[in-house]
């Protein structure tokens, strides 16, 4: 007999055969969606995707379903980094690739070519994987004067190249358009009128405009919760430090932590914002772990003054975090890749730390990680939470994080579209 007959029908009968079904049984589901969690919950995967998640009276599981029992784990959704920063050098390829392992399924870099992530998407072609789903916002828009990461900006010396600016990036697939700081606000408008006509997200870095003037002009979001801080001084006060940082970049360093020790949440300005923030909902995307500075662990390059200040203004930091929610912010979940008081690939379990000390339940933080997230990558249809028709990106963990969020360190599976992710692999 001629085998190579049989060539063409056995492909044709691989080609019908069902997706792997995987079922997690006896499971504390936590679904990313606010809801409490559910204990001894079953979740089903078919191919890459989630047809159940719930109680098991509620969830049948097909015949031929390989079965895993997770007793005493927890399941909840891929975490999402809404800041991860990504450029050529290595070995940054590889430190998504272990945020991966450490739970991170999707990401959004937030100003830079796209064509720094090639080496990452080669290592995951290669590898086969579905994960880490990389989202694009090209490279930064600034304005002019000296830009302080030329390679990663396009600087636009009026609005209509910070339009053409905008287009370009989204007809290159740019899923947002970030704003940086030295753009003024005309051409911050423009950007935004492009990123509204497209049905992208707009966000921003602010140092020199005022967040609630482009909040109420429909900026969707801001980077760094000092964002918020110019728009939290008295105007005399807020010009002052315009005009420091348009002269030297530099005076941001230590400006930003002097600002905020010194800021009244509850100044007529303070409320003034919060309220804007209550009618508009803008995603605020922290980013704590960056700026975080203790007392009782200063940098040994800092004077004792330097060391107070940055230590209060931090303790601001979280404060108005905590105040942004109460109004109503979308609060997101930001790692910025590295930071001082986590080791290498554990930013966004940091980030997640801090949204708690700074106020928000354990739950809260989680849906920031999570459903938050995905909406701020405008991707809520496929990610962000754990329900029938949703892409299977999860992760199971040891513990609760929902009573406790440092519990978010004991991941012991990660999957992504359907997949088990080789953690051990992308862990070294």
């Amino acid at each position: 007999m001629d085998f190579r007959l049989l060539l063409p029908l056995s492909l044709a009968l691989a080609a019908v055969q069902p997706p792997p079904v995987v079922v997690l049984e006896n499971v504390r589901l936590i679904d990313g969606t606010g809801r409490p969690a559910i204990e001894n919950a079953r979740v089903v995967v078919e191919g890459e995707r989630i047809v159940a998640a719930g109680p098991p009276d509620a969830a049948a599981v097909p015949g031929g379903a390989e079965r895993l029992d997770l007793a005493g784990r927890t399941v909840l959704p891929g975490l999402i980094d809404a800041h991860f920063h990504i450029d050529n050098a290595p070995p940054n390829p590889q430190l998504a690739l272990l945020q991966l392992a450490n739970g991170v399924t999707s990401f959004r870099d937030p100003g830079q070519w796209d064509e720094a992530n090639q080496g990452l998407r080669a290592i995951m072609q290669a590898d086969g994987l579905q994960a880490p789903r990389i989202h694009v916002a090209g490279p930064h828009i600034d304005g002019p004067g000296p830009t302080p990461y030329p390679r990663d900006a396009v600087v636009a010396r009026d609005a209509d190249e910070a339009r053409a600016f905008a287009e370009r990036a989204i007809a290159q697939g740019a899923t947002a358009i970030k704003i940086y700081f030295r753009l003024p606000l005309g051409s911050a408008r423009a950007v935004i009128d492009v990123c509204r006509a497209h049905g992208v997200i707009s966000t921003a870095h602010l140092e020199q405009l005022e967040a609630g003037q482009l909040f109420e002009y429909g900026l969707d979001g801001i980077e760094h919760i000092t964002s918020l801080g110019p728009s939290l001084l008295p105007q005399v006060e807020r010009e002052r430090y315009r005009q420091a940082v348009l002269a030297d970049n530099s005076a941001r360093s230590e400006g930003r932590y002097e600002v905020f020790a010194s800021l009244d949440l509850d100044s007529e300005e303070a409320r003034a914002l919060w309220a804007i923030i209550g009618t508009h909902r803008p995603f605020v995307d922290a980013t704590l772990a960056v700026f975080e500075r203790r007392a009782d662990k200063p940098d040994a390059k800092a004077t004792p003054k330097a060391s107070a200040t940055r230590a209060a203004g931090f303790r601001k930091m979280l404060e108005a975090t905590r105040r942004a929610h109460e109004a109503g912010a979308r609060i997101v979940v930001g790692g910025h890749s590295h930071v001082p008081f986590a080791a290498r690939g554990e930013a966004v379990w940091r980030e997640m730390e801090l949204l708690a000390e700074a106020g928000l339940t354990p739950m809260q933080v989680i849906q920031a990680a999570t459903a938050n997230g995905a909406a701020f990558l405008k991707r809520e249809r496929e990610l962000g939470t754990l329900e029938a028709g949703k892409l299977a990106d999860l992760i199971v963990v040891a513990g609760d994080p929902s009573r406790q969020v440092s519990d978010i360190r004991r991941i012991e599976r990660v999957m992504a579209g359907g997949r088990w992710i080789e953690r051990n692999r992308y862990q070294q």
